[in-house]
């Protein structure tokens, strides 16, 4: 009898833990934010600008893990495998989060319902860039000078499938499938050297690579891929207001594995709400020519990765990239 007396009250007590234990608050532990690239690219840097005031939001610390490799891929899958409990995140880049997958022959994940996306936190808009050596004051001249000298310009990007890349393939289309070839970099630094030294033409990239040489007057940025003007060259005129129609956002994401609760994504994204309406976030964020989000939602974010994604599949599709 009294054994049956223990068992029974060591299954009552079972039975009040085990909703003690899911009503824990969260987050109890500290938090992994992946960032799919090595460390000191732009993604890193504005990943770890916002890991430290996102951890203070939370109430737990947040440790950056640098997971580099395939474009991000290495990194992302990671997390997409990852158990949904909303303490392993990743600190995402359009790149790695959608056109790399997007690109592949067989894609490892899709790029809207592979995560659960919680806020869009930083936008900035691709630009492009010239060696004043070239002769063209704007983005006009340019695609007449390629209209005039099929095949014989060049421009550079980042690396294939990137968004750079696909940017700059969606200008050639919608600027009448212009003849100009394609030179792929493994990365912004080796790109802008060829770019200064005259050895491609042009090139489309962010901001923070090539504003540094613009402002030395080493190189000039005739375009800005965004809805309006940048901030931070205000005398540069849009795409569309020479007549292109070429709208470009480079948008850095916070996102965890699919299936992660609700009420768990609906935390982190007002944690990171709070932290993108700081002033001290929007001083740090204007130097790399970024714009705070500071409205972004867990709905919101997935209806903003769709889009992206819509935008880019068929230019993938025209242009035949796909990799192994």
């Amino acid at each position: 009898m009294k054994k049956r007396q223990i068992l029974r009250a060591a299954a009552g007590l079972g039975l009040l833990a085990a909703p003690a234990y899911a009503q824990a608050p969260f987050p109890s532990s500290r938090i992994r934010m992946v960032v799919a690239f090595p460390p000191g690219g732009n993604t890193d840097i504005f990943g770890r600008l916002f890991a430290e005031p996102f951890g203070q939001a939370l109430g737990q610390p947040v440790v950056v893990d640098n997971r580099g490799g395939a474009g991000g891929l290495i990194g992302s899958g990671e997390v997409h495998r990852a158990r949904p409990d909303g303490y392993t995140l990743i600190f995402q880049s359009p790149t790695a989060g959608i056109t790399g997958p997007l690109t592949r022959r067989v894609p490892p994940f899709d790029p809207v319902t592979g995560f659960s996306h919680i806020s869009i936190l930083g936008i900035t808009p691709l630009c492009l860039a010239v060696n004043p050596q070239l002769g063209v004051n704007n983005l006009a001249e340019l695609i007449a000078m390629i209209r005039a000298q099929p095949g014989r310009l060049s421009y550079g990007s980042s690396g294939i499938g990137g968004v750079p890349h696909l940017a700059t393939e969606l200008l050639r289309m919608r600027a009448g499938n212009l003849d100009v070839v394609h030179v792929p970099y493994r990365g912004s630094g080796p790109l802008t050297q060829d770019l200064l030294s005259g050895i491609i033409s042009f090139a489309v990239d962010a901001f923070t690579a090539l504003l540094p040489q613009h402002r030395e007057g080493k190189l000039k940025i005739i375009s800005v891929f965004g809805d309006q003007r940048a901030a931070v060259v205000p005398e540069v005129p849009t795409a569309r207001e020479d007549g292109f129609d070429v709208v470009i956002r480079l948008a850095n994401y916070l996102a965890a594995p699919p299936g992660t609760p609700p009420d768990r994504l609906e935390r982190l994204s007002a944690a990171a709400r709070a932290v993108m309406s700081t002033p001290e976030m929007a001083r740090a964020l204007e130097a790399m020519a970024f714009v705070p989000v500071t409205d972004s939602t867990p709905e919101r974010a997935t209806r903003f990765i769709a889009d992206e994604a819509a935008l880019w599949r068929p230019v993938i599709r025209a242009t035949n990239i796909e990799i192994d």
